[in-house]
């Protein structure tokens, strides 16, 4: 039975408010580039350039590479928050006062982090404040559920214009956090790092960031008022109506968790985010043991990166012409492969030749699985299910670099620990041909 059309007297819209009617195209163009922004910056800060710092900081503070990987067992603090930042997300200004806040408590986490004395201190700003302030303004949380309701038809291939945003971090962020630890010093570079997040999203954020379109009287996609009037249809409908997609069902967190598709994907995504933090965080120290300069090491992180970015466009478009259930394993299980051309590099050709081929199929992984989420099960509540979502991967996240660097301590290098990454990601993708999408629980309601 098909959702009964609403009249669109039952469906007023607030006008659309000065700064929204101003911008020359849709606005939903405006939260891409914003989403864009705090995810380039946040990965680039916190995968890509963290590893930069391993070695300074660790000779600097007298620790080893397992105790300066610890920190990222502190980002647990902010685990329990995640749920409720989900649901805020998900209400009128939310969006806006998470990231505003987020923004502004990360930059003075960095700045504060320059000024540390010994790991202790650094585990308190680095490790619990800029965690907690990463996961509200990240890419996990804000960016995929706002994004889900500001498009429908587009929705694949604004998750990866975004989703760029954290390849963009190693392509763009890390190599200046490389040259400023290698040219200042790690601590002005926290303190440069710090300043430029403030400056770069807090302002911006304020004034553009918005929860969905019909906030400001729009509709997902761009679609037209006049297209709306059409027959009584509702915002939704009239979307649907020009994606050629069904109606999307409302699915709430309970409902999407009664499903095995919901599983599979925590699954797949705990497995992948398992290995990728470790992956991000060691991989510079592990190419200078194999005898590659920093600069070299910095030049095959930044190839990486860039060829991520490119991945991202070509799974986008893929996954507009095939389901994201057959697209996301030919992510995955390459990019699981991949990784054993590190393990076997021995030149920095051989090292090159990874950057290039896991960059191109890791980059796909992320805009692919916030796609799955929104097509299996729509975007109305996708705020509180991607809160319900990620703890479980933050979790694991947080304790395979630490895994990592204490097997880097114990057996002298990082061999097994990244066959067992690229063994991480092959099996996450392999899973996910098992995820079919979900049935509706219910019909809509009228």
């Amino acid at each position: 039975m098909a959702a009964t059309l609403t009249p669109p007297s039952q469906q007023q819209r607030p006008r659309a408010p000065f700064l929204v009617r101003r911008v020359p195209f849709f606005y939903g163009w405006t939260i891409v580039g914003l989403t864009f922004t705090t995810s380039m910056i946040t990965a680039g800060i916190s995968g890509y350039g963290l590893s930069f710092f391993v070695v300074p900081m660790s000779e600097a503070l007298g620790v080893t590479r397992a105790e300066f990987s610890s920190i990222t067992l502190f980002r647990l603090a902010a685990i329990p928050i995640v749920p409720i930042l989900g649901m805020l997300v998900d209400k009128r200004e939310g969006p806006r006062l998470v990231i505003v806040i987020g923004a502004a408590s990360a930059g003075l986490s960095l700045i504060a982090s320059a000024f540390v004395q010994n790991m202790l201190q650094f585990y308190l700003t680095f490790g619990i404040f800029f965690g907690v302030a990463m996961v509200a303004m990240g890419g996990q949380l804000v960016g995929p559920a706002v994004l889900a309701k500001w498009f429908v038809k587009r929705r694949a291939r604004v998750m990866a214009i975004s989703a760029i945003g954290v390849s963009g971090g190693g392509f763009v962020i890390a190599p200046i956090a490389g040259q400023l630890v290698e040219n200042f010093g790690w601590r002005d570079a926290w303190v440069v790092l710090g300043i430029g997040m403030i400056l770069l999203i807090v302002p911006f954020a304020a004034l553009f960031m918005r929860r969905q379109p019909s906030d400001v009287g729009l509709v997902p996609d761009g679609i037209t008022q006049r297209d709306t009037q059409q027959e009584g249809m509702t915002a939704e409908e009239a979307a649907a109506l020009s994606s050629g997609e069904p109606y999307e069902y409302p699915w709430t967190v309970r409902e999407a968790a009664g499903t095995m598709a919901f599983w599979i994907l925590l699954a797949s995504q705990v497995l992948f985010l398992t290995s990728l933090m470790p992956m991000l965080f060691h991989q510079v120290a592990y190419m200078q043991d194999k005898g590659l300069s920093l600069a070299d090491a910095t030049l095959a992180a930044t190839v990486l990166a860039g060829c991520a970015i490119l991945g991202k466009i070509i799974y986008g478009l893929i996954v507009e012409r095939f389901h994201v259930r057959w697209v996301l394993p030919f992510s995955m299980m390459p990019a699981g492969l991949s990784v054993f051309l590190l393990v076997i590099g021995t030149s920095t050709e051989m090292v090159m030749v990874y950057a290039v081929v896991c960059g191109i199929t890791m980059g796909g992984v992320m805009p692919l699985m916030n796609v799955a989420l929104a097509q299996y099960f729509g975007r109305e509540h996708m705020g509180a299910i991607r809160g319900a979502f990620t703890p479980p991967a933050n979790i694991v996240g947080a304790f395979s670099p630490f895994a990592v660097g204490l097997m880097w301590e114990y057996l002298g290098n990082y061999d097994l620990a990244f066959i067992l990454v690229g063994a991480g990601w092959f099996i996450a993708g392999f899973i996910v041909l098992f995820a079919p999408e979900p049935q509706t629980p219910r019909e809509p309601a009228a």
